[in-house]
């Protein structure tokens, strides 16, 4: 069988529209994989947020409950309040609030912070050489709908 011969184009900034047409196309191919599955427009971004007692934010969590499973994007929490439950607390809560919405697996990446994720029961499935340079980033995961 002959290849067909395609023109490939590196966009290093694309426009909205470019960017939707690809992002409609890959919709369409998961609803023949995967039909019934929730477009991205179903996504839920959320934000949980710590702010000490002047009203500066001091930790937070940027997240996304979609396909039945939540993605914790950021975690930080300001550097002088490490080690008082902050984070732990952020990501409970975020974990309950994916949970409320259908969630049933959490998972995320971190270069830095994989032995505080485990002692809140993530696991690693996954890492990555080198991201960045000298570093491991590891791909971690929790199930949600298990007692622990």
């Amino acid at each position: 069988m002959k290849r067909k011969q395609v023109q490939l184009e590196c966009i290093e900034l694309p426009s909205s529209e470019q960017a939707s047409e690809l992002n409609r196309r890959f919709d369409d191919y998961l609803q023949t994989q995967f039909p019934g599955i929730a477009p991205e427009s179903a996504d839920k971004l959320f934000m949980l947020e710590a702010r000490d007692e002047s009203g500066r934010l001091v930790g937070g969590i940027h997240a996304n409950c979609y396909w039945d499973g939540l993605e914790i994007l950021t975690l930080w929490v300001d550097e002088s309040l490490r080690g008082q439950g902050i984070g732990a607390t952020l990501v409970e809560q975020a974990e309950d609030y994916a949970r409320k919405n259908g969630a049933v697996v959490a998972f995320l990446k971190t270069a830095e912070a994989k032995v505080f994720y485990q002692k809140l029961d993530y696991e690693v499935y996954g890492v990555l050489e080198d991201r960045p340079i000298g570093s491991q980033l590891f791909h971690m995961k929790k199930r949600l709908d298990v007692e622990p």
